[in-house]
């Protein structure tokens, strides 16, 4: 099992220089940054709210008129869990375009729509700091005519398979490894597929109130990084950055969302609470009893 594994981490470390870039979802609930890995959305659980990646880029239309352009992309998703096993994704998407104003005074720019879907369904769940990791299979796509009648764009859909392992190490204590492999967005070259590989690792300070997640991730081109903060209060903020290998195609990232699994973490509490109680009083009748006869 072990010597698997070191073969397939010296696969994934030799494809960093042949890969092209996955440009997909940013800060997936069950996600890192731009990489799926083997863990979905506990049943009941679900996330909404947009997220945002930005960078300027020097363009020019002539030679004497260049200028620099904001390339934007706004995402607004919900993903929720079922059944503990599948996890289901939709979005809607803004890429703008927006080249400001050339040196005649016009106004440039593009905006342009697209729809998002995702279907994950994990065949193996991790037990704490088990022997068997998580495995996940999904599926995802972007296209114009997901949650429409409308025709399709050219964009293909892209399967993928993902593992999460959790390890416990000294000084280290508690981090995740994720490694999967997916075709489309994921492929490198001219291969027809791609791999990916990402950590993680979660912290509880006293001062934060909250979680907070750290992750370094190679996407098959790029190098991404990421923090995302969970207080109790169900808020998600996440901020990170794409490309970190290529300073000139630098993307800054932030997510907002909210999500109810702290809530229904809440009620689960409350409902074992309300039946020890439960359980005690009836005990403390049976003694009562008891001690009567």
């Amino acid at each position: 099992m072990r010597r698997h594994s070191v073969l397939l981490l010296l696969l994934v470390l030799a494809s960093i220089m042949v890969s092209s870039s996955a440009n997909g979802e940013m800060f997936m609930d069950s996600g890192l940054v731009d990489i799926p890995t083997g863990a979905v959305l506990e049943h009941g659980v679900f996330a909404i709210g947009p997220s945002v990646a930005a960078r300027l880029d020097l363009r020019c239309s002539s030679l004497d008129d260049c200028g620099e352009v904001l390339v934007a992309t706004t995402r607004l998703r919900l993903n929720f869990g079922l059944f503990d096993r599948v996890e289901v994704g939709l979005g809607y998407v803004w890429n703008e375009d927006n080249w400001g104003k050339n040196r005649w005074g016009e106004q440039r720019g593009e905006l342009s729509t697209e729809q998002a879907a995702s279907l994950k369904v994990q065949l193996l769940k991790e037990r704490d700091v088990g022997a068997v990791p998580s495995v996940a299979i999904g599926i995802e796509y972007l296209g114009d005519g997901i949650l429409t009648t409308d025709s399709v764009n050219s964009a293909s859909p892209s399967p993928f398979l993902a593992v999460s392992k959790t390890f416990n190490l000294p000084r280290i204590h508690q981090f995740s490894g994720h490694i999967g492999v997916g075709a489309n967005r994921f492929q490198f070259g001219e291969g027809p597929f791609g791999l990916f590989v990402g950590l993680s690792k979660e912290f509880q300070p006293a001062f934060a109130r909250g979680d907070i997640t750290m992750s370094l991730e190679f996407d098959g081109a790029d190098v991404n990084a990421g923090m995302q903060y969970i207080p109790a209060s169900g808020l998600q903020i996440a901020l990170g950055a794409e490309t970190l290998n290529d300073p000139g195609e630098l993307r800054c990232l932030a997510s907002v969302s909210w999500t109810n699994k702290h809530l229904l973490e809440q009620i689960d509490e409350t409902r074992r609470l309300i039946q020890r109680v439960t359980e005690l009083a009836v005990e403390a009748k049976r003694a009562a009893e008891k001690a009567s006869e």
